[in-house]
């Protein structure tokens, strides 16, 4: 593939269930390649943590949008994506686990979030972006695109040795559970771009996925400044 020309802007787009290694390696190729870095997962969490909070059923959707729009006149558009007022333990907790799915498949509210994403990644000469569609529906042309997988087992077992939360058995169910989710909703379900690399993390340590899409970026002419 030809190098990208140094005035265009870049997204590197990753895709990808949860817990098969998006933000490690993600966090890890912004710090390389000097890039930007966004996770548009968060959103709809931060949404459905507020929606609990709140008291809003995640299942109206009529109110989870215009708790959406509440939330966007609050803060200004940017920190809406990267406001650090929500702690990680919140937005992972089990019951914005369950209620995130809910939240995610509402298309007007999915509109909302992928126009704030559009405008945030306009401002970064160069960025990655990770989520469930950033490949497929956010940058359809991103000239960089990722898709980590990894078996429900390991995954299970990863999201258990980070949160230190629950057995293995209900964190598995769990992880089943968010996939068939995101792959079976109608609006922007969770697929690999048609050009998007696939990698399988499943036997692979973090230093062997990150060397991977390393190579690729480089390949590509990410590195330059």
């Amino acid at each position: 593939m030809h190098s990208l020309d140094r005035a265009t802007p870049v997204v590197v787009a990753v895709d990808g269930p949860a817990a098969a290694g998006k933000t490690t390696t993600c966090v890890a190729l912004a710090e390389r390649f000097k890039l930007g870095y966004l996770e548009s997962g968060r959103t709809y969490r931060l949404i459905a943590f507020e929606a609990l909070r709140r008291g809003v059923l995640t299942r109206d959707q009529e109110n989870l949008v215009s708790l959406c729009d509440e939330l966007l006149r609050e803060s200004r558009d940017q920190d809406l994506l990267t406001s650090d007022r929500y702690q990680s333990a919140d937005l992972r907790s089990p019951s914005v686990n369950v209620a995130v799915s809910d939240v995610a498949r509402i298309e007007d509210l999915r509109k909302r979030v992928t126009q704030l994403v559009r405008l945030w990644a306009e401002r970064q000469s160069r960025c990655i972006v990770e989520g469930r569609d950033i490949g497929t529906v956010v940058f359809p042309a991103a000239p960089i695109k990722f898709y980590l997988t990894a078996s429900p087992e390991v995954r299970a077992r990863r999201r258990l040795d980070q949160e230190h939360r629950g057995s293995y058995e209900d964190v598995l169910k769990d992880v089943i559970r968010r996939d068939e989710a995101d792959m079976s909703r109608s609006v922007s379900p969770l697929v690999p771009a048609d050009d998007a690399i696939t990698i399988d993390t499943t036997t692979l340590t973090i230093k062997e996925v990150l060397g991977r899409m390393s190579s690729v970026c480089e390949s590509r002419s990410v590195t330059f400044s």
